[in-house]
């Protein structure tokens, strides 16, 4: 009967220090924690102590490690990794390779939130994950709120994070640790001690708020509307008329509209890209079918007029052309003189919903209109919507339909749509 092994020690052979082990297999074997004179007694000491604990849990995984002292790095703190910016590396790698892209190339906003919280995250970055508690998250919220930025190369002064936003990357924050746990990276009880620190609560902070109007005046609209070009104008009583998100107007097409029935299209986003077309919840397997009545048909009519099928209908290019008329109209520039003039930025194939905003901020800048977004008429159509309707219509015109496009006019829903926007049409011409 083999008799009852002894604790392993740390002595001194020579100049270096050692201990003999049992390998899982019986086996025995020597490890070496180095010269005396290449750290201190006391350092290899602890490194001897952290290391046997872990060997005596995990004796594989610490014997597959070159050094002793490089599996006490790797595993001492907690069981897989030592340091909050190796936690954080690891789940951005994680999340980078999870989240698909958004249609424009850009990283998910996920990804993005993420990588502003690691940036915040990263005077921690060498701490033990243990070491970082509440009162340190609550370091990371106030220098987030007081961090200034400017938003463009042409801005003339920096702005802060809004609160909604702070809250987001706050809430990243404790996303990581959470995903750490079911990795053995982090502990629960560390992530619910972080949940000690609470969201930014409106007229508790300095951070700004974020502007949202869910009603805006067909006044207001119409005062804005003619401090644009046309183009821009028309691209924005599509979303008045619709509900639209500001980037599937954008990004319309004539070959994405279904004109079967006359009395109202069918647009879907990106048609061509798959059956489902290509939209904010394509990857849920939904479809998005936006029904555009006779009063949108009007809008869209003149603009797809000898237009390729996979042209944008709302194109810089022709807002460019636009100006160009009015000033010579305005100032009586001779033509040729103005044909010479290339435009300062060369124009793209589509607007984007980041130059639209800057449009719609500058209209209403000078029409002395309270400032409001694109996405802002989406909700105030909404608003009007669910006011007329009621709550049902109002979902079945904002949200999603799950199906295959290839029956979209056979089903259900859809047709529910297409009726809730005739009716909404009609109220709206009679009122």
């Amino acid at each position: 009967m083999a008799g009852i092994r002894k604790t392993p020690t740390l002595g001194k052979r020579g100049n270096y220090f050692c201990t003999n082990i049992y390998r899982p297999d019986g086996s025995r074997t020597t490890i070496s924690f180095g010269p005396a004179g290449e750290r201190t007694e006391g350092e290899i000491y602890a490194a001897f102590g952290q290391w046997l604990d872990l060997f005596n849990q995990y004796p594989h995984k610490v014997l597959s490690f070159k050094s002793p002292y490089e599996a006490v790095k790797v595993l001492i703190n907690p069981k897989t990794i030592v340091t909050i910016g190796e936690l954080v590396a690891k789940y951005l790698k994680w999340l980078e390779e999870y989240s698909l892209p958004m249609r424009d190339g850009r990283p998910s906003p996920d990804v993005q939130r993420a990588r502003r919280a690691g940036k915040f995250l990263q005077p921690y970055a060498e701490w033990a994950i243990t070491d970082f508690g509440p009162p340190e998250l609550v370091a990371v919220q106030n220098a987030m709120v007081a961090y200034r930025y400017f938003k463009s190369p042409y801005a003339r002064e920096p702005v802060g994070y809004t609160r909604t936003g702070i809250n987001q990357m706050i809430g990243q924050i404790h996303k990581i640790w959470k995903w750490g746990i079911g990795r053995k990276l982090t502990t629960e009880n560390q992530a619910y001690l972080l949940k000690e620190v609470r969201s930014l609560r409106a007229g508790n902070t300095i951070a700004r708020e974020k502007l949202k109007r869910s009603s805006i005046s067909e006044e207001e609209f119409g005062k804005v509307s003619t401090n644009l070009t046309s183009v821009v104008a028309d691209l924005l009583r599509v979303i008045w008329l619709t509900a639209m998100r500001p980037d599937e107007v954008c990004r319309m097409r004539p070959f994405d509209i279904l004109q079967d029935d006359p009395a109202c299209w069918l647009y879907v986003p990106g048609r061509d890209v798959s059956l489902l077309g290509d939209h904010k919840t394509a990857h849920h397997r939904r479809v998005r079918a936006v029904p555009l009545t006779a009063t949108v048909q009007a809008i869209l009519r003149p603009r797809m007029e000898n237009l390729e099928p996979k042209t944008f209908i709302f194109r810089p290019a022709d807002a460019i052309q636009e100006m160009k008329e009015k000033r010579l109209a305005d100032h009586s520039i001779q033509k040729n003189y103005l044909n010479q003039i290339d435009p300062m930025i060369t124009p793209g194939e589509r607007y984007t919903a980041s130059a639209v905003y800057t449009a719609v901020r500058r209209a209403c800048q000078r029409a002395g209109v309270e400032r409001f977004t694109p996405y802002d008429l989406r909700r105030s159509a909404a608003t009007r919507v669910r006011a007329t309707l009621g709550k049902d219509a109002a979902r079945l015109l904002l949200g999603h339909v799950s199906t295959d496009t290839t029956e979209i006019y056979l089903l259900d829903e859809v047709r529910e749509s297409i009726k809730m926007a005739k009716q909404l049409q009609d109220l709206e011409r009679a009122g």
